[in-house]
């Protein structure tokens, strides 16, 4: 354009063009002005066509909302439409068709959220109530599925599982595979809603009802019938584990319940219960450990009456439910695998034992409760206490089995039971063993007949060497004890130590209480002028002591707490054998009067004087007397140990018999009478024979 204009400068700066000149000049301005113009009409055709493109826009919004107004009004119409389709559906509950259900009631929730959408709240408020109605049919149609395979176990057929060596808890027919698989598929829906603790608890509250019933039948069942008792060895606790269930196939499920059960057919052994004793542990002050349990104990004071017995069946039927409520746990424990994933099943399952382990902690408190209560825990209820021991050991026996139960059930320690139950046992065991030293202590029976071996004493050492069959278990008891500690005018201290119950030390105050009671015995049952019944009894008893103290456990706790024991019994042996013999000191002062009376009148073997005739006949009459109340005295004296009979035999014919051969032999044959039988009515011979039937 820059050469065009200085061209045309030039030009106009000349005066003559010439005429091709011209005509070039023309056809310059035409190309210059045609392109201004064609740029002119480019301008205008672009506005037509964005005035176009937005009346386009405008008729596509116009048509979008057109579509969206009919598809809103079709959506109304339909969902109008459904809910009433709904209606009879959803109140008639899933029946057989559960998947079907379940669509229906995801529409339902479409539904839902589209009158909430729309604020449509009459619709909304109607479709929420018959949401919640089908909410509740499937709780319902879910407890039906719980139910089916939820009955009790009769007592009969549970006794049969704690008996037998290859117990198969889980049975196809028994769990309802369709239930387990239908509440499996409702438990799912419901977790997708987020309801399924309800549907968790309901599950754990009915299966845990179960268990109690079963427990509960079973107890009843023991009580009213004797049952020998086998004891279960749980090896171990295969429970089954998923990670996560990926199929319901009931093909898949049969055949994992195939080895499942092969797998638990293994857990359980058969061993007797009534070989040897089970061994145990030992007492002193009696504070129950506070445990941190949640659970409703049983309130020993509203308890009823506790049942009478004197032997170990009632702590053989606590160990059947023992037992039994293992085995129930462990089907249950298994039984998770097919309804819950891994997450769910420590929630489950602790939930489920609440109900029964309240139950197995009220019948162990009744249980320990009423063994506290019998009157005689060392003789008559002495397989009652003891039996607290054997329970003590069954928790010993089967810890390795809990222990890994525990862990594979990952249950908190409020439901470990071992842990709660045992030490009531324990603390129970303690109290008995303080009731019993009390006992000992106060026994305030009647006196043996004849003086011999107090009842008491024999129970007494009898329980002593029983317990040397429980000394490793006892050895195992840890106590509370609470002392109160006065540290200034008004203030106390509470001091708390755990201890171990010392069996040495117990069976010495046993010991001691059992001889200060003889004593109380001897001193307020016996009176004070009959010194042979005295000397008898305390023969009787101390020479009992004596021999009982031979046992090598007893002797060797004796000579280290009680080194002086053995010769201070030895002493109240002598002592009362010297006691026992003056028995016969009436008798001998009569033969020793008449030996002075000789010495000082020198009696004649041939004519005697009156004087001399009544004093034979009163010295003989008096001998006779005290024979015949040796005999009398001696047929109500009793000598249990045939050794101290035989000592106290030859120390009394010692004592007496020579004495009495001297003044018969040198009396009898004097003319003091015409009636010889009245006077002479014993001889050596005679008396000899009377003493050997001393005691019998």
């Amino acid at each position: 354009m820059t050469d065009i204009n200085q061209i045309n400068d030039g030009q106009t700066s000349k005066p003559h063009w010439s005429q091709e000149q011209c005509e070039s000049n023309s056809l310059i301005n035409q190309i210059i002005i045609e392109p201004d113009n064609t740029e002119q009409e480019i301008q205008s055709v672009m506005k037509l066509i964005h005035r176009i493109n937005k009346e386009n826009k405008h008729l596509r919004r116009l048509a979008a909302c057109i579509e969206s107004n009919s598809s809103a009004i079709n959506s109304t119409f339909r969902y109008y439409k459904m809910r009433n389709i709904l209606f009879s559906i959803i109140t008639a509950g899933p029946s057989d068709h559960l998947i079907d259900y379940l669509i229906e009631l995801d529409d339902l929730n479409d539904m839902l959220k589209y009158f909430k959408s729309l604020a449509v709240h009459d619709e909304e408020k109607y479709v929420i109530e018959l949401y919640n109605i089908g909410r509740q049919k499937l709780i319902e149609e879910s407890d039906d599925f719980i139910m089916k395979s939820t009955n009790s176990i009769p007592p009969q057929e549970l006794l049969d599982l704690c008996r037998s060596i290859s117990f198969t808890p889980i049975d196809t027919d028994d769990i309802q595979l369709s239930g387990l698989s239908g509440f499996r598929i409702i438990f799912d829906w419901f977790k997708e809603q987020g309801f399924q603790l309800g549907l968790i608890d309901s599950y754990a509250t009915k299966r845990g009802m179960m268990v109690h019933k079963s427990l509960k039948l079973l107890a009843e069942h023991l009580r009213q019938k004797s049952v020998r008792r086998a004891s279960i060895n749980l090896l171990n606790v295969n429970s089954c584990s998923s990670s996560r269930r990926s199929s319901l196939s009931t093909d898949t499920i049969k055949e994992h319940v195939k080895i499942k059960i092969n797998e638990l057919g293994r857990r359980f052994v058969h061993s007797p219960v009534f070989g040897r004793r089970e061994s145990l542990s030992k007492p002193t002050l009696l504070h129950l450990p506070k445990m941190n349990v949640h659970f409703d104990f049983l309130d020993v004071e509203h308890a009823p009456p506790p049942v009478s017995f004197t032997d170990n069946r009632e702590t053989n039927n606590y160990k059947f439910l023992l037992d039994a409520f293992i085995i129930l746990l462990l089907r249950d424990l298994d039984l998770l695998f097919y309804v819950f994933e891994n997450e769910y099943k420590t929630m489950v399952l602790s939930k489920l034992m609440e109900l029964p382990l309240t139950y197995i902690l009220e019948e162990g408190q009744q249980l320990c409760e009423a063994i506290k209560q019998l009157p005689g825990k060392i003789d008559t209820g002495k397989l009652a206490f003891f039996g607290l021991f054997s329970i003590k050991n069954w928790f010993h026996k089967s810890e390795s089995t809990l222990t890994k139960f525990y862990q594979e059930s990952d249950v908190s320690s409020r439901y470990q039971f071992s842990g709660i139950l045992l030490p009531i046992f324990e603390q129970s065991i303690i109290e008995c063993f303080h009731l019993i030293l009390y006992d000992v202590k106060n026994d305030s029976s009647a006196l043996s007949e004849g003086g011999g071996v107090h009842p008491l004493t024999i129970h007494v050492f009898d329980f002593i060497e029983d317990l040397f069959d429980y000394e490793p278990m006892i050895s195992t008891i840890q106590f509370t004890n609470i002392e109160e500690q006065k540290i200034a005018t008004d203030t106390i201290s509470l001091s708390i130590n755990k201890s171990i119950f010392n069996l040495n030390e117990y069976i010495v105050n046993l010991i001691q209480s059992l001889r200060m009671n003889i004593s109380h015995k001897l001193k307020t049952l016996i009176p004070d002028h009959d010194k042979t019944l005295q000397a008898i009894f305390l023969l009787n008893n101390i020479n009992y002591f004596f021999k009982r103290l031979e046992h090598p456990s007893l002797l060797a706790i004796i000579e280290k707490h009680e080194p002086n024991l053995r010769s201070d019994l030895r002493n109240i042996i002598k002592i009362s054998v010297k006691m026992y013999l003056k028995c016969y000191t009436p008798m001998i002062t009569n033969i020793q009067q008449m030996f002075d009376y000789d010495d000082l009148h020198h009696l004649s073997d041939l004519q005697l004087r009156e004087h001399d005739r009544e004093q034979l006949k009163t010295s003989f009459s008096m001998v006779n007397a005290a024979i015949d109340t040796l005999r009398q005295q001696h047929l109500e004296l009793t000598v249990d140990d045939v050794l101290l009979r035989d000592q106290l035999r030859t120390q009394s014919k010692r004592v007496i018999l020579d004495k009495f051969q001297i003044f018969y032999t040198k009396f009898a044959h004097k003319h003091f009478t015409h009636n010889p039988d009245k006077y002479l009515r014993y001889n050596p011979s005679m008396l000899d024979n009377i003493i050997d039937a001393f005691f019998e």
